[in-house]
């Protein structure tokens, strides 16, 4: 049992060591979003006898949707891109449901008391009918083929190396991947996960943030937030420019799927719609 404990904290040592000094620009504007993302809704806390039903549904999909931030910065730290997909995935149903419930009282009540589900197609297609365009929702179909357990979603655990000619050995990472592969994932992922906080922040929390609170402390809220742009922008421009690099291009079919795996394409589309937005 001894050894077995020794074991484990080995492998956390080796994960901590790790980190020290990577993805600081994320860790840190990771930390400035989730301050403004929490201070959208802290004007109710501790609140909840005098809320009315509808708010305590939306501050329960608050306090999910940043709690799916956390957990999946924390992966993502731990070098599980993979797993922190579903995670990231998740933060888009929680907008979805935030947006649909914040126009309609009477369906958050009914999705808060009757445990009631909600497909987050069936939600897009209301919001839609609403007039509201959730431009998160383009990234739903893509987190949800990733976030399933088959190749592609698996990637970021899988290296090949050339031991020879025209050989190769395929190594499987137990516990985390630290490959230039899995850190090149990590980075865009956190791109993903950075461009749905700027979303949610900006869209449905802005608006009820507003409705809880004087108009000067808003205006400096929404300030805060718009600072964060030039920080996103520097930190997507660095991604874009790195190409997928490592052993995975000796076998041309695990290279294809890393390339569809990056989607940096997508991210580069998406990226473009958001900030023309701003």
């Amino acid at each position: 049992m001894y050894t077995n404990y020794q074991d484990i904290e080995e492998v956390e040592h080796k994960i901590s060591d790790w980190l020290k000094g990577k993805f600081l620009k994320e860790r840190m504007l990771f930390g400035d979003m989730a301050i403004l993302m929490l201070e959208s809704f802290k004007q109710l806390e501790n609140h909840y006898s005098n809320s009315s039903k509808s708010e305590l549904a939306l501050l329960t999909l608050s306090s999910r949707m940043f709690n799916d931030c956390e957990g999946a910065k924390q992966l993502l730290l731990w070098g599980l891109p993979d797993q922190a997909q579903p995670l990231i995935r998740d933060i888009i149903e929680c907008t979805l449901l935030f947006r649909l419930l914040s126009k309609n009282p009477r369906l958050a009540e009914r999705w808060l008391i009757n445990l009631s589900e909600y497909q987050p197609g069936h939600v897009n297609a209301q919001l839609k009918e609403l007039g509201i365009e959730a431009r998160e929702y383009a990234l739903y179909g893509t987190l949800s083929h990733s976030s399933h357990s088959n190749l592609l979603a698996s990637l970021s655990h899988v290296q090949e190396k050339e031991v020879g000619e025209n050989s190769m050995l395929r190594v499987f990472h137990l516990g985390a991947a630290r490959t230039p592969e899995a850190e090149q994932s990590i980075q865009r992922d956190f791109i993903i996960l950075f461009y749905l906080m700027h979303v949610a922040l900006v869209e449905p929390l802005a608006e009820f943030y507003y409705q809880h609170t004087d108009e000067d402390i808003y205006n400096t809220w929404v300030k805060k937030i718009g600072n964060l742009v030039p920080r996103l922008v520097d930190i997507t421009s660095e991604i874009k420019k790195q190409k997928v690099i490592g052993s995975n291009s000796i076998d041309p079919v695990i290279h294809d799927l890393a390339f569809k795996k990056m989607r940096i394409e997508n991210l580069k589309k998406g990226w473009k719609k958001f900030t023309e937005k701003i």
